[in-house]
């Protein structure tokens, strides 16, 4: 199973989902819901994307990668 994009960003940033939850008022619930799947990810509102993008120093197109490992340039 792929790891999600926004899962991979969070844990880059070394952020909690609590933490992500705070900083952009979204619930962790639906944090949860965006990094199960691409799906749920896709489900989120452009506002919702924008918060955790600005939260995650990123683009919301970031998250819509396909090997968000060459963005951090990590290996996979």
């Amino acid at each position: 199973c792929m790891t999600s994009t926004l899962k991979i960003l969070r844990r880059f940033r070394n952020k909690t989902q609590q933490e992500l939850s705070e900083e952009t008022g979204i619930n962790t619930r639906s944090i949860s819901r965006y990094e199960a799947s691409p799906e749920g990810l896709r489900s989120a509102s452009y506002k919702n994307l924008a918060l955790l993008a600005d939260a995650l120093d990123v683009s919301v197109d970031t998250f819509f990668l396909d090997n968000v490992s060459d963005f951090l340039k990590l290996p996979n």
